[in-house]
């Protein structure tokens, strides 16, 4: 994740890996894979299901452009 946020200059953005499965029950997130962006005023978008590379790069261009930096 740091090597992709690198290469798309989103090198500031907070990115959260929950290997354990720990923060996903707060989200309702009961399937893998999973995404959860928060925008800077703490909107949740949830997406269940795989995300293509361009797909992942077009949702983090746009909470970069909202100003998100983590």
């Amino acid at each position: 994740m740091d090597d992709f946020r690198d290469r798309h200059g989103l090198g500031s953005m907070t990115t959260v890996v929950d290997d354990d499965g720990t923060l996903w029950p707060h989200f309702g997130v009961r399937v893998q894979p999973a995404w959860l962006f928060v925008t800077p005023d703490g909107e949740v978008e949830r997406v269940l299901g795989e995300l293509s590379h361009e797909q992942l790069a077009e949702r983090l261009d746009a909470l970069a452009a909202t100003g998100a930096t983590g």
